[in-house]
């Protein structure tokens, strides 16, 4: 079985000073990593890091939407399944090994109340993704689900959920200094 899920992966906001991509994923891969084994499932984080982990974050928007993301792997994905996040050039991806995210639902998703079909016995509101992608969108990013994570990586599985989360590079964002 299971254990519940509540907001437990969003990290604390940033501390004193200016954080990086990495200061602000580092806590959500640690509690992921350590949710997967209260589950008894297995878990992947990243094997390499771009170069913008360690570009200066605004704010922890990303942070949110990647807590939401994994909050709703280890919540949908069946137990045992495996679940991970890696991290791309342009962005990072959360996924997992259970089966897809049924056809008629895959763009559904992303409405404010909607629940896809496994969703419907498990606690939540249907507002998650919907924000997730609203907040992407708001930064000049995309968030988009894909049925194929190997797509993202030959080594991911060939079947399951990749949300990818892309955002600009920092060469096309507004130079504060």
């Amino acid at each position: 079985q299971q254990a519940p899920l509540g907001p437990t992966l969003l990290p604390p906001g940033p501390a004193e000073g200016e954080a990086t991509m990495q200061t602000l994923l580092t806590p959500l891969l640690e509690r992921a990593e350590a949710t997967a084994s209260l589950q008894g499932r297995p878990w992947r984080g990243p094997d390499r890091w771009p170069k913008w982990i360690d570009q200066p974050s605004q704010d922890g928007t990303i942070a949110e939407i990647v807590a939401n993301l994994l909050e709703n792997a280890f919540r949908y994905s069946p137990a045992g399944q495996s679940i991970g996040l890696n991290l791309l050039d342009d962005g990072l991806a959360v996924w997992d090994s259970g089966p897809p995210i049924q056809e008629a639902d895959r763009d559904r998703i992303f409405q404010r109340g909607f629940r896809g079909a496994a969703g419907q016995e498990r606690s939540g509101t249907g507002l998650g993704l919907a924000l997730a992608r609203d907040l992407a969108e708001q930064h000049a990013g995309a968030l988009d689900l894909l049925t194929q994570p190997s797509c993202l990586a030959p080594d991911l599985p060939s079947q399951g959920n990749a949300f990818r989360l892309r955002w600009p590079s920092p060469a096309t964002q507004t130079s504060t200094g």
